[in-house]
């Protein structure tokens, strides 16, 4: 089964709480074009799964004007400091649908990258990136990362 993971876009430095950082309009005018572009190249999405906090909800917004229509969960284990653990136990529990795309933050997304694939070297995830997996399993060692694209960036296949 083919999962996205997408880093949330350019959110503004300080709010309130880091849970309630908004992201900035260029933010959000990037992650606009990045999707339509993705979408232009064949990507197809099923379905969001999304981090609670406010920018990556907005992230999902984004995605969600080029594909809308779209199912959307909210997963607690989404945000910056969770564990890939905590996240595959709530993925086994709950699996998503093929073409569905995680919506996160760093350092998980790096971390759920490394674990995933068993690979020990952190990928980098700009804001906005997007990588696409295939599937096995929900767990460690359980992925293979197929290619890795920032906005404005061609995809890089891995």
């Amino acid at each position: 089964m083919k999962l996205y993971l997408s880093r949330h876009g350019q959110a503004v430095a300080q709010a309130e709480t880091d849970a309630l950082r908004p992201l900035t309009e260029a933010g959000q005018a990037a992650l606009l074009s990045h999707w339509q572009s993705l979408q232009e190249r064949g990507v197809q999405i099923s379905g969001l799964i999304v981090s609670p906090y406010l920018r990556a909800q907005q992230t999902a917004d984004c995605i969600a004007q080029v594909y809308p229509g779209l199912p959307r969960q909210e997963c607690p284990y989404l945000t910056p400091d969770s564990p890939p653990k905590a996240l595959f136990d709530w993925l086994l529990a709950n699996p998503p649908a093929a073409d569905s795309v995680l919506v996160s933050h760093m350092p998980l997304v790096s971390q759920l990258t490394a674990s995933w694939t068993g690979v020990s070297e952190r990928v980098g995830f700009n804001v906005g990136t997007v990588a696409c997996f295939d599937v096995d399993v929900t767990a460690a060692d359980g992925a293979q990362l197929l290619w890795l694209c920032s906005p404005g960036e061609e995809i890089a296949n891995r």
